[in-house]
């Protein structure tokens, strides 16, 4: 479709002004959603924004084999033209599929990198047709249940080459580019022991029928002084400490005890807990 300014100012009216105002389908803001009722999913738009596209830009967190699987066709016909894409993913949580990888890495047109050292959460998903830009920001990552089934919040704007939005995106996902680490043969046959071993692990602890936790050594004490003052026929505590300590284990430890009948059921006992904060 022709881009024009005029079309794009329509577009934003009817999608943040003026429901009624009349504009070009294409050019207003949309809210991108899985509704099996309907037959809308993420991955039609996708579809659509890759095959009329002349670059585009993948930022997500986690890229599955099913999710390539969804875009294959399309991605072998923008090979085919020679349209460069660029992708980025994460091996937060080591959830990207390392099967994944090695199918992206074959398309010659596609530069892949993937962050090792943060806590990347992105799902971002850029299209440039000429100058102008269609983004697609929100929840869905490159997975089959995150573009077909999932509940998923996206929202989908166009804008000029020139908006602030573009730049601020392009500044964004070119940083965290060039800041990761190519994808090759090498770093997947690597990453894949990796990925495997924390399958093993997962599976493992979910076999586990008896996981025993243990109070650390801020609930002893605690546990020894709330004693102490059933002991002398007090029925309040306050207990302050920083968050992340273990307050509410701490709780459950001494109703677990109670239970236990190691203090008197009939000795009502309440405790306050407070969080102790640096300002």
């Amino acid at each position: 479709m022709k881009f024009s300014v005029e079309d794009l100012l329509n577009g934003l009216r009817t999608g943040f002004v003026d429901k009624t105002a009349a504009s070009k389908d294409h050019f207003i803001p949309r809210l991108l959603t899985n509704n099996r009722y309907n037959g809308e999913k993420v991955l039609s738009t996708i579809i659509s924004e890759l095959k009329t596209c002349d670059r585009f830009w993948f930022s997500v967190a986690f890229i599955t084999n099913s999710g390539v699987q969804t875009l294959i066709d399309t991605l072998k016909e923008l090979e085919d033209r020679n349209i460069q894409g660029y992708i980025l993913v994460s091996q937060y949580l080591n959830f990207t599929q390392p099967q994944a990888l090695r199918r992206l890495l074959g398309f010659k047109n596609i530069k892949l990198r993937i962050n090792t050292s943060d806590n990347f959460h992105s799902k971002a998903y850029l299209f440039q047709k000429s100058n102008s830009y269609n983004l697609i920001v929100g929840s869905s990552n490159l997975t089959s249940q995150a573009l077909c089934v999932n509940k998923e919040l996206n929202l989908k704007v166009s804008a000029t080459s020139n908006s602030y939005i573009i730049e601020k995106t392009l500044s964004e996902i070119i940083f965290e580019f060039d800041n990761a680490i190519d994808v090759n043969i090498d770093y997947i046959d690597r990453y894949e022991k990796i990925y495997h071993l924390a399958l093993e692990n997962a599976k493992r602890l979910s076999d586990q029928t008896d996981i025993s936790v243990k109070p650390n050594a801020m609930q002893i004490e605690a546990l020894s002084n709330l004693q102490e003052l059933r002991d002398k026929g007090k029925t309040r505590a306050l207990l302050i400490s920083a968050t992340g300590t273990g307050k509410t284990y701490l709780s459950a430890f001494d109703v677990k005890k109670e239970r236990k009948g190691q203090v008197p059921t009939s000795n009502k006992f309440k405790i306050l807990l407070a969080t102790s904060l640096t300002i």
